[in-house]
Formats: structure tokens, sequence, C-alpha cells
């Protein structure tokens, strides 16, 4: 009790703001969902026993073709060779031959189908009429291959191998956040049954470009540079980065570039996750975009893709345009061309229902459990669907220490790796993008570092325009152009000298140059808008256009 004349001290209790209470739960959410997907997608990898058996037998196919076509290459794309890909995951292969005297895609399908059937157990069935001509084997489980395989055998697809490489190369830039979304996103579709075209939803290479669309154009800052709009750093003629006519240009050098950029986006896999989740639930225009990894968002328009039911063209059970992906480098092709009206709502609703898990922050595996519940559908639909059990992501008995370690990398660390890159896999264009020898003068190395940094710039500012209208012919022209500029329609070579500062850079008020080349359809108005959007970057841009010397 308080003496006569003296002061009286309370110490009272200082609630927490609720704010800092929910930001709190929310870190400790998404950091124990990070590890969680970090282990959960590690543990659904291939194992270097079955990269082993696939080299195998994609060198065993490679001999019995070269018996038909001597001057032949069997390579392998798509999720086979671009890091995301699962355990027991079907092969596809691409057949190359570097001969000008060649038979048909047909013909060696059916030559190639009997000469199998012939000489190994696989199952053969030719499909030599489609519209990529392919041989598709399998091949029953058995002692040599626990998981038995799956596997498609193609030709002359170039353009498949370039996307292959492409989606590697982002794979590669960050490849803890991308290819643990990437494979993670893979593993919920198929469960929640929304991953196939034939029966009108989404493939998993859609499901990839979402995500690489995702970290490009929408985060801000973006995860991942836009590697199709860095443009190369000396002359290329049209010969080397066009395939069958569509632009196959992008930036390849992942080593170089990784020692010159950052994101300086830091969230977590789990916070990437959630936001991709309820963008693609509430934000994403269906109606009247077009998700373009290369260009950002489009309009259904200015490509021609809309989907005008009162036409007969698209009265049929498969309304062609409902969503709109474009393909990278074919961009006159929709890669969600088969999403029907049912698809799209079926896949609709699986992002608002996995929104709706993940805001609700229970414990990471309950999480995980919830999102990938497998979804039951016919008459069984009203029995209680079985629970989904993720595999172990608890830490092995102390005893086994020792013994998992032994084996290699965690699960985690596995998927830190970048993923192996065979010959046909690797860089390519170095002699357009690969720094001055040590020995050249420091004007150069300083011009080459210029170009770099501005085309950096480039590629990571297409955020800042959120739609846009494309010219009328797709793939001829890398850039964002308007249709009532026209200056842009004219072709004209030359070099942009951009007056201000770069985001991130400390070379002050240094001019920054940017080659401008006709041979990749770049031109005055496609250098108009780069100026425009670094002036958003920047705050001060100063365009001037002038003739490369000849």
């Amino acid at each position: 009790m308080a003496q006569p004349g003296q002061t009286t001290q309370s110490l009272s209790y200082t609630p927490v703001p609720t704010q800092r209470r929910h930001a709190y739960r929310h870190r400790l959410f998404v950091n124990e969902l990070s590890q969680a997907l970090f282990e959960f997608v590690g543990q659904l990898l291939p194992t270097a026993q079955e990269l082993v058996v696939k080299e195998d037998v994609r060198k065993l196919l490679e001999r019995l073709i070269r018996t038909i076509e001597p001057e032949s290459r069997l390579l392998s794309f798509g999720s086979t060779a671009n890091g995301f890909n699962l355990r027991n995951s079907d092969m596809d292969l691409c057949c190359l031959i570097d001969s000008d005297e060649r038979l048909s895609a047909s013909d060696l399908v059916v030559m190639l189908g009997d000469l199998l059937e012939r000489e190994t157990k696989f199952r053969v069935k030719p499909l030599p009429h489609a519209r990529i001509p392919i041989v598709k084997l399998s091949l029953d489980p058995s002692p040599g291959f626990p998981s038995g395989i799956a596997c498609d055998i193609g030709f002359e697809n170039r353009l498949a191998l370039e996307n292959t490489r492409l989606l590697m190369c982002y794979a590669m830039i960050d490849p803890p956040r991308v290819r643990t979304f990437v494979l993670f996103l893979k593993v919920w579709s198929k469960r929640r049954k929304i991953n196939s075209p034939y029966q009108g939803t989404l493939s998993s290479y859609g499901y990839v470009l979402l995500v690489i669309y995702f970290l490009v154009h929408v985060k801000n800052p973006p995860v991942l540079p836009n590697l199709q709009q860095i443009p190369p750093l000396r002359p290329v003629s049209k010969e080397d980065t066009h395939i069958n006519g569509y632009n196959t240009w992008f930036f390849d050098d992942i080593e170089l570039l990784c020692q010159s950029w950052r994101s300086s986006n830091t969230e977590t896999v789990a916070e990437l996750l959630i936001d991709f989740f309820r963008y693609y639930s509430r934000d994403f225009a269906y109606s009247t975009g077009v998700a373009s990894i290369r260009a950002g968002l489009l309009k259904k328009e200015s490509k021609g893709w809309q989907n005008d039911l009162s036409s007969s063209k698209f009265n049929d059970s498969r309304e062609r345009n409902r969503f709109c992906i474009e393909d990278p480098f074919e961009t006159d092709f929709n890669v969600a061309r088969c999403v029907t009206r049912e698809g799209l709502y079926q896949i609709r609703g699986e992002f608002m229902r996995a929104s709706r898990i993940l805001a609700m922050r229970p414990r990471a595996l309950v999480a995980l459990s919830q999102l990938c519940e497998e979804k039951v559908e016919g008459p069984q639909a009203a029995a209680p669907s079985p629970i989904f059990v993720p595999p172990r992501l608890s830490v092995p008995p102390p005893g086994n220490n020792n013994a998992v370690r032994s084996r290699g990398p965690s699960p985690s660390e596995r998927l830190s790796l970048r993923p192996d890159t065979s010959k046909h896999m690797a860089p390519k264009r170095s002699q357009w993008t690969s720094p001055p020898s040590p020995e050249a003068p420091a004007s150069q190395r300083a011009v080459f570092e210029n170009q770099l940094g501005e085309g950096l710039v480039l590629a990571t500012s297409s955020i800042l325009a959120p739609e846009r209208n494309e010219p009328g012919n797709p793939g001829d022209n890398p850039e964002i152009v308007n249709n009532n500029d026209e200056e842009s329609r004219s072709g004209c070579a030359g070099t942009v000298n951009l007056q201000g500062q770069s985001a991130g850079s400390s070379r002050g008020a240094s001019p920054l140059t940017v080659h401008v080349m006709p041979s990749l359809g770049w031109n005055q108005g496609g250098g108009r808008r780069h100026a425009q959007r670094l002036l958003l970057v920047t705050g001060t841009c100063n365009l001037q256009l002038s003739k490369m010397p000849t």
C-alpha cells in the first residue's frame, strides 16, 4: 500500500495490435508452408536410377532409328528435359535428321513402328496421320522398370526443342522457387482432375505457362525477367532467330544473366502460390485477355481469338477461345484452345477453392492435404473422397540420419540445384550475348555492360503495361506496337539512345543504348514504346533514334 506523499506506478498490459498479430501468424504460416512445399515436391523428383534407365532407353531407340535414317539424332524435350519433370513421368523424344534427303514424318512413323514391334517388347501405336505424326510406346512394369515406361517419339519438331530450352532457362534462373511452384501445381492439377485437354481442361504445359506469365508480368517486382525481350547484344540475322517463320529468339545465357541480375522480389514460394491462386480466381481477364509470357496481357480481339458463339466457327462442343494462352513462339496458337465452357468453370472453381483453403491458414500439412485431396467424379462423387497424405515430411529417426545423408542431397536441396542440361539444351547463342574478352578495351566492355543492363530493364518493366494490343501479324514482331502509329510500321535500323538512370544502376545520367535491328522486327515504334516503359522505371528518358553505320 502506498504511503502518503508517494506516487503509485501501475504496470498496465499493452495488447499487441491485431494487425501485427495477424502479420506474425501469416509469416509463420508462409514459412512453414514453404518448407513443406520444398520437402513435398522434392520427394517427387525422379530418382537417379530412373534418369539412368530413361537415358538407356533413349540410346537404344536412337540406335534403332539410325538403322532407318543413319544421320538422325533422338533428343529429349518437354518435361523430360526442361526441369519440370516428376517421378515416373512420360518421355517425349524428337528425332532430327541432319540430311536434306529424308523420308516424310508419316513414312518414318510407319517404318519405325514396324521396326520397334519386331525388335523390342514395347507396345507400339503409330499415329502417322496425326497433326504431328508420332509413335507412342509403352512398357509394363518389370524388375528393371518398376513403374513401366511411356514414350512418344516425334520427328523434326524443332520448335518444341526451342520451347523446351526456353522453359529450362526460366527454371534455371531461380530453381528453388520456380521449380517448386511449377511441380506442385502439376501435382495439384492432376489430383483435382483439371489437367486433361481431352476432357476440356488445361494441359500441364498450359499451367507452366500460367506460372511463368504470373512470375514475369504480374508480380511486382517480377520474379523472372522476360527472356524474349532481352535483345541480342550483337547484330544477328533472321535465319539465326527464326524457325518455320516464327521468331524463336530469347536470351539463353543464364549464367551471364545471373551474374548481372537478381530479382528484388523476395517473396517465399508459399506467398507466390497464395497470390497465384488469388490472381487466377478473381483478377485475370478470362473474357477478354490472352496470357502471353512473350508480351504480357494481350486482348483477344488483337489476335482474332474472340469467342463469338454466334459464328458457326465456334458452335461446337469445344468453344475454342474460352481461355487463351499464347504459345511463346507459335504466337498464332492458343495453348488453351481445348478448354471448354465446363472445363473453364472447373478450372476457375479449383483456383477459388485453393485460394479459400490458403486464406484459412491451416497448418502446412493440413493445407497440402486439402489442396491435393483427390477429386472424385461420377457415381462415386457422393462417397467420402480419400484424404491425400503427402510424402513423409518429418525428420528421419535419429538412428538413420547418417544413412539418409549418405544418399545425397535432401529433397529441398535437390530442388535448389539447376536441372542437368544435355548438349542440345545448352546455350547456343553465346556469339550474340557473350561479353568481350578480358583483353578488349575498357570502352568496349562498358558498351557491353550498358547494353546488357538496358536489356534487363526492358525485360523487367513489361509489368508496367497491364494490357496491350498487338500488330495484325503476330509472330513477326516481338514488340508490342500501337497499330495506329504510322511510324511503328516502318522498319528503321539504328540505335535508341536513352538519357537517364536505369533502375538499380549507379551510372548516373550516362547514355543507355539499345540496338534496333529490323531482322528481329524491332522498329522505331517499338523503340519508342521501350523508351516509354523506361520512362516509367527511371523517371527521365530522352529518346533519340539514329541509323546504325553500314
